[in-house]
């Protein structure tokens, strides 16, 4: 389970290998694209241009879904099971598993408030690449932000290395923090955070209070010149559990 602030829908769509072809919304949904399912009485969308027209549109209301592998799987599910996906809609948390065998969902994204979302994937190293799509993206803004009429940046791809420092080195939670970037000698230099409190998740509602239950660990940096990533560990204890992965 991935719990975040700042990776965007986009960034999900264009980091997973495959957009899924069928959803089960967990939400209510008007529009010509939704269907309901006879037997669980939920909303569906099917065909990946639909599906990625709707992830990436505006929404009033929180969006809640599953990906599921056939068409008549939902036929399949017991009062029970619907049951708990009615509780991990309203809940925002599972009862006991978020992926179901009958539908073979690779994932289960919440959207929660004020930016934050919770995403389940059933294989986490697909959280690599949405990760690795979202640090480009933001360092891409703050760029174009900073020089307004500079080239578009080519940004290497993060290497494999660094993407697993980030996320099994600091399993508790890591803040890339954009906003405190700065540039030293053509290299930005992006403070990398580790989470102290993960378990006050349940009260953070904005930034601020992220930032104020973490401290600074390491710092990511992109030469501009070579095009080249890395990562300057400030605190070796936090990293030291994943140096025989790397």
């Amino acid at each position: 389970m991935i719990y975040s602030l700042g990776i965007s829908p986009a960034d999900f769509l264009n980091g997973i290998p495959a957009i899924p072809n069928q959803l089960l919304l967990l939400n209510d949904e008007s529009g010509s694209d939704v269907e309901i399912n006879p037997h669980t009485r939920l909303q569906t969308l099917t065909g990946q241009t639909q599906i990625r027209r709707y992830l990436l549109a505006k929404h009033e209301h929180a969006v809640k879904w599953l990906d599921y592998a056939h068409g008549d799987d939902l036929d399949f599910l017991l009062p029970a099971e619907i049951a708990e996906l009615l509780y991990l809609a309203h809940m925002e948390t599972h009862i006991r598993t978020p992926f179901y065998a009958k539908l073979q969902n690779d994932y289960a994204y919440l959207t929660l408030r004020d930016g934050f979302y919770k995403t389940y994937y059933r294989n986490l190293p697909n959280f690599d690449h949405v990760l690795e799509v979202s640090i480009k993206r933001h360092l891409r803004a703050m760029h174009n932000n900073r020089w307004v009429f500079a080239r578009p940046l080519a940004i290497s791809d993060v290497p494999h290395e660094i993407l697993t420092q980030l996320i099994q080195g600091l399993m508790d939670g890591t803040i890339i923090a954009f906003d405190q970037l700065v540039e030293r000698h053509r290299t930005y230099v992006i403070p990398v955070r580790a989470i102290t409190h993960p378990e006050r998740q349940n009260t953070w509602y904005s930034q601020e209070e992220v930032y104020a239950d973490s401290r600074e660990v390491a710092s990511l940096r992109y030469d501009l010149t070579t095009r080249e990533w890395a990562l300057s560990i400030h605190d070796n204890q936090v990293f030291s559990d994943i140096k025989d992965l790397i």
